[in-house]
Parts: C-alpha cells; structure tokens; sequence
C-alpha cells in the first residue's frame, strides 16, 4: 500500500446531510444546525496499512445556535489540525488524552459534568454537590459554559466575585464562600491536568465577619417559644424538643424511622446513610424526652414508619417534607415578633449546648452528645457559643 506524504488527511467540519426542505417558520442555517456534525481526518493506521477514519463530535451538537455551533466546530477543527501538524498521534490512547486535556481543553459545561461525577464517586453529600453546582453555574453563566478552562485566569475569577460583590451586595462571608467553592472546582481540575494551574488560589479573600445565623436563644425568648408552641403548634414542640434533648440534627429527624429507636435500651440510632459523619453511632434518650416519646405509643407502629411525618398524627408512613418543620417554627417566630433574630430549628441544639456547658458537662461529653468525630471539632462548634456562657464563681482574692 501506498503510504501518503503525510500519515493524515486535513481536518474538516462535516455537517451531517443535505437539507432538500426547510420547514415553514424555520430556516436553511437552523435546519442545517440541527443535523448532527462532526470533525473528520483519516489517518494512517501503520499495523493495519490502511488508512482509518476519525471523528469527533466532542459533544458540541447539543449547541443549538447556528452561528456559535460553526464557531465551535471550526474551533474544534483548527484545534486537531495543529495538532496533527505538531506530531500528534490520534491512534495512540495516551496521547489522545493528553490532547484532550491540555491542547483541546474541556469547557466549563463539560468540566462542570466531571466535577460533580468526581464527587459523587466520592459519596460526598447531595448537599454538599448542589452547592458546589450553585456556585459553578452562577460562574458559568457570567462567562458561559462554551469557555475553555484552560484559558481562565485569576482575572475571570476576579472579574466574576467583584461583579456579584457590586451587583448582589454580598457579604464578605457570602464572596469568601464562593471563592472557596470555585476554588474546589478548579484544584480538581489542576490535580487532573485539564488546567496548569489554579487560578483562585492568588484571588483575594474578604474579611470574615461572625456568622449570625443559628443565634443562641437568650432564655426569655426561648420562654415564649416555647409557650407559645405548646398552645399552637404540637407537633413542632415535639420536633425541637428531640433536637434539644438528643442534638440530632433536623435532616436527621426527618429520616427518624421507628426502627431506629430502641426503647428497651433507651436509645436513638442515626444510621450511617443519613448521619453527617456516615456514622451510626447511638444517642442517649433522656429522661424529659422519654415521657414524650411513650406517649406516642411507638411500639404499636410499623418500625418502617417515620416518628415525626406527619403535624396531625406525628408518626407517619411517609416522611415530612424538607422544610415542612422549618415552616412551622418560622411561623412561631412570626407570631412572638422574633423573626429578625436570626433564629433556626439549630438554635435548640446550641441552646443545649450551652446549657450543658454551664451545667459543668466535659468538652469530652458534649463531643459524645453531638456525635462529633473529634475533640477539635466540637471546640469548634463551642467557638461562637462561649460568648453566652457567664460565671458567677468568685474570683480568687490577690
């Protein structure tokens, strides 16, 4: 066989069929835009002796704009033809990854794909996930999603928080929160070679201010609450209740079933599926929660159903919705004129806190009652708290 002077044919953009009726409201550029296109070269296959046909598509057939689609093919095409002048080998798995992601490069819509695949191998929290994506997509939008990530420098980075720092008025907390999501996004993309380099990681940073969600009650605001759920609202009492006296957090009490509870050893068990930490680790029932949960009278439920599902009946076979207990203590806090408090269904868990704190429990006891994985983490969460908690002990005479 004849081998050619050069082992490939030029790179060209194919744009699917030849269109013989455009479609009343439509046009030729939009019917041809909608066909399927791609690159296509041959090259020399040298075990075979034959030339093999390449084509790449590189997923840019979901663009649906005419104008952009041509822009990103002809993209596409200049990009494997400089390669291929430059020596590259498309047959070698290797070196086509390499082209990949250093030459071609992925996108923002494509690195954003990868990302969150990344994290769900990982099993990182949906939470976790969706905030991340929040954050990307907002950057994606400013820039959008056709941009390559290794053309981004610290430059876009800045350019997009100072923008949304001007137009959405944010917070220090609120720019420093979106710069270390970004920054996440891109580290990922540097440990996997699509980038050289991070371009976050030189970008300024806000002055932190103290947080001022999750607010400890002071005590006669945490009276009122109190009262006044006890006359309207039964159900959300019994909710804040099982986060004070067990520390479980409301996500947790959400996925509650009555499996988890084991009255006979006097316990409650999160199970590592919904737990934070993905621990199952026990949690002491105290005595004032006891009385509450045998009134429900649990043994006489399926274990499968939830404790707390359901504002008429408590116990339910189907779980409450996600903010279904925040809406209701939302409307306490409406009706006590203590909305602007920044109160949550949290503030009971650091209201325990404190009260354990000043009742002379460990750092060791409360890391326990919190099912915290470490002593550091629970010093942590006590940083912020210690500022409600007062002494009255004499101070030692000079």
């Amino acid at each position: 066989m004849e081998i050619p002077e050069l082992p490939y044919t030029v790179p060209r953009v194919v744009k699917g069929r030849n269109i013989i009726k455009v479609p009343a409201g439509s046009t030729m550029e939009k019917e041809v835009a909608r066909q399927s296109w791609y690159v296509e070269f041959f090259f020399h296959n040298a075990a075979e002796e034959r030339m093999e046909r390449i084509r790449v598509t590189r997923k840019l057939n979901r663009i649906k704009d005419p104008r952009q689609k041509l822009k990103n093919f002809n993209n596409l095409c200049e990009a494997y033809r400089i390669a291929l002048e430059g020596g590259w080998n498309p047959l070698d798995e290797q070196a086509n990854a390499r082209l990949k992601k250093e030459l071609i490069g992925v996108d923002l819509d494509e690195a954003l794909v990868l990302f969150e695949s990344y994290h769900k191998a990982k099993g990182t929290r949906p939470k976790s996930i969706s905030t991340y994506r929040s954050t990307v997509n907002s950057f994606i939008k400013y820039h959008g999603g056709s941009k390559k990530v290794n053309t981004i420098s610290d430059f876009e980075i800045t350019d997009f928080l100072n923008f949304k720092e001007r137009e959405e008025k944010w917070a220090g907390v609120t720019y420093n929160n979106c710069r270390i999501g970004l920054n996440n996004f891109f580290r990922y993309l540097k440990v996997n070679k699509y980038i050289p380099e991070n371009p976050v990681t030189d970008c300024e940073t806000r002055k932190k201010m103290p947080t001022q969600s999750h607010q400890v009650f002071t005590e006669r605001d945490f009276k009122v609450i109190m009262d006044w759920l006890d006359k309207h609202d039964k159900y959300c009492q019994l909710f804040v209740r099982m986060i004070y006296y067990t520390c479980i957090r409301p996500k947790e009490l959400r996925f509650l079933q009555l499996k988890y509870i084991d009255l006979e050893e006097n316990t409650i068990t999160v199970p590592g599926t919904v737990s934070k930490n993905k621990k199952s680790i026990p949690v002491n029932i105290d005595v004032s929660l006891r009385v509450e949960l045998d009134k429900l009278q649990i043994e006489k439920f399926d274990k499968e159903y939830f404790l707390l599902g359901s504002a008429q009946t408590f116990i339910s076979r189907s779980m409450c919705s996600e903010n279904y207990a925040y809406n209701r203590f939302k409307k306490c806090l409406e009706a006590t004129g203590l909305l602007d408090k920044n109160y949550t269904l949290y503030s009971f868990k650091h209201l325990s806190n404190v009260r354990k704190f000043r009742a002379g429990w460990t750092l060791a006891e409360i890391c326990s009652a919190n099912r915290h994985g470490s002593l550091s983490e629970t010093e942590t969460y006590l940083k912020e708290l210690l500022k409600f908690v007062r002494s009255d002990k004499a101070i030692p005479a000079i």
